[in-house]
């Protein structure tokens, strides 16, 4: 990895969605050109037009028997993996073909797919139900609000469902736990709902974990009913590490806070490790459902903005471009795949299938 090109993205690091840094970092977030031209028109494993490569994936992935289940699945072991087979791709087949074959992370696939084409004709709507949508949002979401950090395009589509929303006044680069706080604080006094709905994406989701862990026993947090996790930093980022470690991407990353106002220690605490704020198991109340949507790209699909990230973390494992696929998602929730997409998921899903992860949550949850 070489220094110059490394240090010139350290706002990206920092923040998974900020693309407005100029020159060698303001690249696009787009597949680079140079691939194996493939046929993808297949059907299988859950995917509509797969291609002949990703099949062969996939296909050695189901014969491989180890860690059968996603429950076997560990750091260490697709580490290993990766190490043992010389590509990062198997290892990466391997966690996703594990989650498409719980059968409960199947029966939501099928679900999605079902709604999605009745939403496609009609809404339901929800405004009866008085279900607030409260996002947990990313790190430098009140200074770069148009790169959708604060949730606006989820909220909307609430909106659309009858539902309310609303954006938790979080530090944009608080700590987790002064984060956590906040969040306790703004459940505890929220009162004009029936339930919650929380929702994050990346940093927010590590400060809705440390949140559950500070109040999730309070009687006042039975309010929340469910916790949609995309795309979470749930147990750190070893990219954090990599800067802590390493003295002048320390001195770069360190200048470019305090030259920001930016906190320090907001950082810190999203890293990895044994001694991590992030490095605990989670204890899910019994009344929240969660539902991770977690990216799982093959190396060839990997963008421009993430691949330096990518690359790094590969020496521990399959990854999305910010954090370990193993410590990608909740344990205790229902996890869907978003095969091809790294963190920035620049691969969007449909209007009507991200409304569809809603009323799942919704005829779960409320009725």
């Amino acid at each position: 990895m070489r220094r110059p090109f490394f240090a010139s993205l350290l706002p990206f690091i920092v923040l998974s969605v900020i693309y407005s840094c100029q020159g060698h970092a303001d690249r696009e977030a787009v597949v680079p050109e140079n691939v194996r031209h493939v046929s993808c028109t297949l059907s299988a494993y859950l995917i509509d037009n797969l291609c002949e490569d990703e099949k062969e994936y996939l296909d050695w992935a189901a014969a491989f028997k180890e860690m059968p289940t996603l429950a076997d699945i560990t750091r260490d072991g697709l580490r290993e993996l990766t190490k043992s087979t010389l590509d990062v791709d198997k290892a990466a087949a391997v966690f996703y073909h594990r989650v498409i074959s719980k059968p409960e992370n199947r029966d939501m696939v099928n679900y999605l797919n079902r709604r999605q084409k009745e939403l496609e004709k009609t809404l339901p709507d929800y405004s009866s139900k008085k279900i607030l949508l409260a996002i947990a949002p990313g790190m430098f979401y009140l200074d770069n609000p148009s790169l959708g950090a604060d949730g606006r395009s989820l909220r909307n589509l609430a909106l659309e469902l009858g539902m309310m929303e609303t954006v938790i006044p979080l530090e944009q680069t608080g700590t987790v736990d002064t984060n956590a706080e906040i969040l306790c604080n703004f459940i505890r006094d929220r009162n004009d709902a029936s339930g919650i709905i929380l929702a994050s994406v990346s940093k927010g989701s590590s400060d809705i974990k440390k949140a559950i862990q500070r109040c999730g026993t309070e009687p006042y947090f039975t309010k929340v009913r469910a916790w949609y996790n995309i795309g979470g930093i749930n147990k750190g980022s070893r990219l954090i590490n990599g800067i802590d470690q390493t003295c002048m991407y320390k001195m770069e990353a360190r200048s470019y806070f305090c030259w920001n106002g930016y906190n320090w220690d907001g950082f810190m605490s999203l890293r990895a490790g044994d001694e991590a704020p992030l490095n605990t198991d989670l204890q899910m109340p019994p009344h929240i459902l969660v539902v991770n949507v977690i990216a799982v790209p093959l190396f060839r699909f990997v963008t421009d903005r993430a691949r330096p990230f990518y690359e790094y973390l590969i020496q521990f494992g399959p990854n999305d471009g910010m954090t370990l696929l193993a410590d990608s998602y909740i344990p205790e929730g229902l996890t869907y795949c978003s095969w091809r997409n790294d963190h920035y998921f620049r691969i969007p899903l449909q209007k009507e299938r991200m409304m569809a992860f809603l009323t799942f949550i919704v005829e779960r949850q409320f009725k």
